[in-house]
């Protein structure tokens, strides 16, 4: 995951019951509204000082001849505000701002970074970066697009109190050169093979309006350069999102988009049965079988969310022996967990990085008391010993019952695991003064770079509290950060994999499902990173 949207969670781990996978919405038009209703395509409402000219980019996607119909998403959380540097999670902070906002790049539903504002990119030398901007484009209230305005949004994220969009600290920035109005060139303090990858998360902003308005208008009434802007929003309530039909890779396929907050997931279900939603997100594992509904499909994902219990390596622990943490990855059944607790959705993982960055060669750890049994008896811990594991609680599915099923599977080994449930607050809170348990049950999500990844278990990473520290692994990790050769860097992070895999600082388990219920009118597929990306999605299913 990468660590500018990791601290982003971090500091809103302190104030909220809720972890880096997110979900909150708005309002909607009207409480009658079906499915995807039909709305003329010049049915557009602005938010206030948005203009809605704009010109097409040439070399850009043809625009639709016609936008049409409504899409009502439900989710499980509210967004309380719209200042895009105060953004932290992915889904529905993440899903509204990517229809408001553009970024320099794009993760496309690969996860692969691609052009976006920005047309084209190269590496000047190994610490400076030039951008050529897409021309003819215009922010909402017909501010220009252009090498300024990322300027300006990138020293507002660095400025801006309270922002945690660390773009800047991410990369090391140590300056932004306009060269041109469309040219810009990035200078780090040292080489960042992957900053094309961190650009995706900066929103660019119209510098004018940004500069002039107040905080509190700002939270309330964005202005982008994305394919919608802000129809309506009432907060607790629900928000709409309106087209933007000169959207410069062409008008988006809905006229209009409502995120709506239904906190129960039954409720959101009977919502989409009754054709009162075109989606809803955020449901717990659900049998295929048992969703049997003529007019919605249950879609399930694979997230890059891995799930994961964090040792605690502290001298004089049992713990800070190697053979007792790998012992711990043998006495945990895997796959005894996921079929009684998640419906079978989940896999063990062999590495904790997504593909395609994960290294081949690394296997899931099998379950095998006998060979745990071996190495407590190596280390001198033939006796076993007794441990704390802390879990939150209501934060991930099933969280509390899958610690207690790992504790009961660990006693079978010879260890005695005590389960603490802990307020998610206090936890965070706990985790990140220093005071860390022996074991603690976590989910990362991830945004699907290598790199990023890998720093998951380096101990220079901001949510790392296992006080695992590896010279040979954070000597090759920073190659990696430093490498530009694709097939160098992957070498080198394979590498890091292997020593992290034996060390084993984590229990590896396994990667969340994303389920999400969508009608049979809505042709959209789920990413693996959670984003609701609705641009392209379309009336028939």
């Amino acid at each position: 995951m990468n660590t500018s949207r990791i601290i982003r969670v971090l500091i809103l781990m302190l104030v909220c019951l809720s972890i880096l996978l997110g979900c909150k919405s708005r309002k909607s038009p009207s409480p009658q509204s079906s499915v995807i209703p039909t709305v003329p395509s010049n049915e557009v409402v602005s938010a206030e000082g948005a203009n809605t000219e704009g010109t097409p980019v040439e070399g850009g996607e043809a625009p639709a001849t016609e936008s049409g119909g409504t899409a009502v998403v439900l989710v499980a959380d509210e967004i309380t505000t719209l200042e895009p540097y105060r953004l932290v999670r992915t889904h529905p902070d993440g899903s509204v701002a990517s229809h408001l906002w553009d970024t320099l790049t794009w993760l496309n539903d690969d996860l692969q970074v691609e052009s976006h504002l920005a047309e084209s990119w190269r590496l000047v030398n190994n610490f400076t970066w030039e951008f050529k901007l897409r021309q003819g484009i215009n922010f909402h209230n017909g501010e220009p697009f252009n090498a300024e305005a990322v300027r300006f949004s990138i020293e507002r994220a660095q400025s801006m109190p309270g922002s945690q969009e660390t773009f800047a600290k991410d990369v090391g920035l140590e300056k932004v050169e306009v060269a041109d109005d469309y040219t810009l060139r990035l200078t780090t303090r040292q080489p960042v093979s992957n900053l094309p990858f961190h650009l995706t998360f900066l929103e660019i902003l119209p510098p004018v309006y940004y500069a002039e308005t107040s905080p509190d208008q700002l939270a309330v009434a964005p202005i982008g350069s994305g394919p919608y802007r802000l129809g309506e929003w009432t907060p607790g309530e629900g928000l709409v999102l309106e087209a933007v039909p000169t959207y410069w890779k062409g008008a988006p396929t809905l006229s209009r988009l409502v995120f709506r907050t239904v906190p129960r997931a039954e409720e959101r279900m009977a919502a989409l049965r009754n054709g009162e939603a075109a989606l809803v997100t955020d449901l717990p594992p659900l049998p295929m079988e048992q969703w049997d509904s003529p007019t919605s499909r249950l879609k399930a994902v694979e997230s890059t969310q891995r799930m994961f219990v964090g040792v605690r390596v502290e001298e004089g622990s049992p713990l800070a022996d190697k053979r007792v943490r790998q012992a711990l990855n043998y006495g945990v059944n895997v796959e005894r967990i996921v079929d009684d607790l998640l419906e079978g959705y989940g896999e063990r993982y062999g590495s904790w990085v997504n593909p395609p960055w994960n290294n081949p060669a690394l296997v899931p750890w099998p379950y095998d008391p006998e060979r745990a049994h071996e190495l407590l008896a190596e280390a001198g811990y033939q006796e076993g010993f007794t441990v704390t594991l802390c879990t939150p609680v209501g934060v991930y599915y099933q969280d509390a019952a899958i610690a207690e099923a790992i504790a009961q599977q660990l006693a079978e080994i010879g260890i005695t695991v005590e389960v603490e449930t802990v307020d998610w607050a206090a936890l965070a809170r706990q985790l990140l003064s220093g005071d860390v348990p022996p074991l603690f049950l976590l989910g990362l999500n991830s945004w699907g770079d290598g790199v990023e990844d890998v720093k998951n278990l380096s101990a220079t990473f901001a949510f790392n509290p296992t006080g695992w520290q590896n010279e040979p692994f954070e000597d090759v990790l920073q190659q990696a950060v430093n490498t530009f050769n694709e097939d160098s860097r992957i070498r080198l992070l394979n590498e890091a994999q292997a020593i992290a895999y034996d060390e084993a600082p984590w229990i590896w388990l396994w990667r969340q499902y994303d389920f999400y219920g969508i009608s049979r009118d809505l042709d959209w597929a789920p990413r693996r990173d959670g984003l609701v990306y609705l641009y392209r999605a379309s009336e028939g299913g």
